[in-house]
């Protein structure tokens, strides 16, 4: 076992310890200070390490954070409560509020867009309904998760799996074989979550400082969310035209934001709240990755079975746990190169179990350390790593059951 794979199992450990580890010790520290030991013993070269980090997710990281910042900044949140306050509403209502729009968004934006708008949204909402806000947040990493499952753009594996699987109408490809699915997962979802919060009573209401949106100028922020979702549903719709015409979706990300940053004279209060911290993570996490993948190791558990891959259950098997240790979106770009069929029901079987997988644990998606920064930015506590896992493994499993058994037997 490579150093690297070690430093990678310790990370893990230490982030799902980290509800006794000291309270400044964040997420992002650990993943760092797990790169920072990667790189001092030459596991991988600073080189390749730069190399290894995907700037494309970056770039559309921070355009992600741009734009949601300015729409935090100009009350959407505060308006959407408002709306909601005025009706009384209930847990159960607000709820359900809150899945549909996260996993609307997901789909259409993206999982992580999706993670970064409705944090303060969920944080708001627990304000006003006086509670803790667990229940909400885990609530919007479900169904963040399980919204980004519907359609080629709804998350970074599914836009490699979009381009470089052969799929000729990816848009109706993901909507026909996933739609089902992706309701069942959610309607389990939302009563699952209704029952453990019935379970758990009315819990204390934890005090959230979240910071007063200077309620500026609405219009560059709105814009900016038009131009991401124009330039994504029309780079999905031109991929299955010609696969050859591609922009990268962090650029797209970076274009979409200028609107915020040449417009919004709040630019600079924007700029500052982009989520650095998360940024850092991924970084950090791209080259624990490619230092994993450069040792070998998983090459190696794959070599007896690599004219398998495209067998169902071994499929499922390492595309869940291997997004589990290695992250969804560096598996899924090596799984691709290695399957010899890319036929469609296994390109949809991929999806779903790889972003499904990220209902597991905190870190098996990016949405959900999103999710727990950006909560910690709010000065809020989020959910610990195995009240996260707990509440979401029947999720987990059920969804993933029905979606396995609903391509390979109905679908295929």
């Amino acid at each position: 076992m490579s150093f690297s794979l070690i430093v990678t199992i310790l990370i893990f450990i230490l982030i799902s310890m980290r509800q006794w580890l000291p309270a400044w010790l964040r997420i992002w520290h650990i993943m760092s200070m797990g790169a920072l030991a990667i790189l001092i013993m030459g596991e991988i070269s600073l080189k390749a390490a730069f190399l290894g980090i995907d700037w494309n997710v970056i770039a559309y990281l921070f355009g992600v954070f741009s734009i949601a910042a300015a729409l935090y900044d100009s009350g959407i949140s505060d308006r959407m409560c408002d709306y909601l306050n005025k009706r009384h509403p209930s847990i159960p209502f607000s709820l359900l509020f809150l899945m549909v729009f996260s996993g609307i968004t997901a789909a259409v934006l993206t999982n992580d867009a999706a993670a970064v708008i409705g944090t303060p949204i969920a944080l708001t909402l627990a304000r006003l309904l006086k509670i803790r806000p667990t229940l909400l947040l885990i609530a919007l990493c479900a169904s963040v998760t399980i919204g980004s499952m519907l359609t080629p753009v709804g998350n970074p594996q599914n836009i490699l799996i979009a381009a470089k699987g052969h799929i000729t109408n990816p848009m109706s490809s993901f909507a026909l074989w996933l739609i089902v699915p992706t309701l069942f997962s959610m309607v389990f979802a939302f009563f699952w979550l209704l029952y453990v919060q019935k379970k758990w009573g009315q819990e204390c209401h934890q005090h959230v400082s979240l910071p007063q949106p200077n309620h500026g100028s609405t219009w560059p922020a709105y814009l900016s969310v038009c131009l991401l979702i124009g330039m994504i549903l029309g780079d999905s719709l031109l991929i299955s035209i010609n696969p050859n015409y591609h922009l990268p979706i962090g650029i797209m990300a970076l274009i979409a934001c200028l609107p915020v940053y040449l417009f919004n004279p709040h630019r600079k209060t924007v700029f500052k709240e982009v989520d650095w911290a998360t940024l850092t993570f991924f970084v950090a996490m791209f080259v624990v990755t490619g230092a994993v993948l450069a040792s070998g190791d998983l090459q190696t558990w794959l070599g007896p079975k690599l004219h398998e891959l495209d067998h169902p259950p071994l499929l499922t098997t390492i595309s869940f746990w291997g997004s589990q240790l290695f992250s969804n979106v560096p598996l899924i770009e090596i799984y691709l190169q290695l399957l010899t069929k890319q036929e469609l029901s296994t390109m949809m079987l991929l999806s779903a179990t790889s972003t499904l997988a990220g209902n597991l644990f905190i870190i098996s998606a990016a949405s959900n350390v999103i999710v727990v920064q950006q909560t910690e930015k709010f000065n809020a506590k989020p959910f610990s790593f195995w009240e996260f896992a707990l509440v979401l493994l029947p999720i987990t499993v059920v969804s993933l059951l029905f979606s396995y058994l609903w391509i390979v037997y109905v679908m295929s």
